[in-house]
């Protein structure tokens, strides 16, 4: 028999585990089976880590982009709404003046009343403006935060205690986690005002070797877990958003005085990537 002939046949000949209806691993180059199967794995890593990045990039994108709509809302209120605010008032205080002497009483108090009303509305003009704005963090956090939780607690009627590790005031934090921190401790509140019919709150900051937490109890009447779950409900999903920023975590959960828990976690080392520019850009 003519040897290439052999060699040809051998070849073609299926392997045992073929005949058996299992097909063997192809070797690469190494001659290691297993090769492949790794390869796909670190493959399937690196793809997770883009896509954990991507989802970074989007949320910080969605912070900056929620900063800059409020403090685009904040310029239009003080400027638009404060002129027509002032303008409204030398109307009513013109009306008074050219308000002959034998009007009746229920006249002046009208004006009187609307004047009032018109007093009402530009302190509570104010007030959000000062919300909007990013807070003053020149002092520090704790300051800052001290300083808010004074004037929002006097106005909804809640006792609530802040509690700050030292590590807090030791260190100057940077802006962004800083700011997140704020807007997460405010949006926190401000749900607890609105739906938790609760008189006392907690808010803690805290300090690690890993990271920074934030959380805010009360003593209301909690949250549900269908509430949790559902989308764009107690400002759960800007608060996530901020938290995922930075690589962070945002658990909701039941206090121990029945009321709701809201615990933020943003690691030391995580800072916002580069916003992505925009696809109109």
């Amino acid at each position: 028999m003519n040897p290439s002939a052999v060699i040809a046949l051998d070849e073609r000949a299926p392997s045992r585990a073929t005949l058996r209806g299992v097909s063997s691993p192809t070797p690469d180059a190494s001659g290691s089976p297993f090769s492949a199967l790794i390869d796909a794995k670190l493959e399937g890593d690196r793809e997770t880590h883009r896509l954990r990045a991507r989802l970074r990039d989007l949320a910080a994108q969605v912070c900056q982009a929620d900063e800059r709509a409020r403090r685009s809302l904040a310029g239009d209120l003080h400027d638009e709404a404060g002129a027509i605010l002032t303008a409204a008032n030398l109307t009513i205080a013109r009306a008074e003046f050219l308000l002959p002497a034998n009007a009746s009483a229920a006249c002046a108090d009208a004006l009187r009343q609307a004047r009032e009303c018109l007093a009402e509305v530009a302190e509570t003009s104010h007030r959000i403006v000062e919300g909007l704005h990013a807070p003053a963090l020149d002092d520090g956090l704790a300051a800052a935060l001290a300083e808010w939780l004074a004037s929002f607690g006097a106005r909804a009627g809640l006792a609530i205690n802040l509690s700050c590790s030292v590590e807090i005031y030791a260190q100057r934090l940077p802006q962004g986690i800083a700011v997140a921190l704020f807007r997460i401790a405010q949006e926190s509140l401000g749900n607890v005002a609105r739906h938790a019919h609760a008189t006392r709150a907690n808010v803690t900051l805290a300090a690690d070797d890993d990271a920074l937490t934030l959380v805010v109890e009360d003593d209301g009447i909690g949250i549900t877990p269908a509430a949790r779950r559902k989308a764009g409900r107690f400002g759960l999903a800007s608060m996530r958003s901020r938290c995922e920023a930075f690589g962070g975590t945002l658990r909701v959960a039941a206090s121990k005085t029945g009321g709701t828990c809201v615990r933020a976690r943003l690691p030391w080392t995580a800072a916002p990537r580069p916003a992505l520019r925009a696809v109109n850009a």
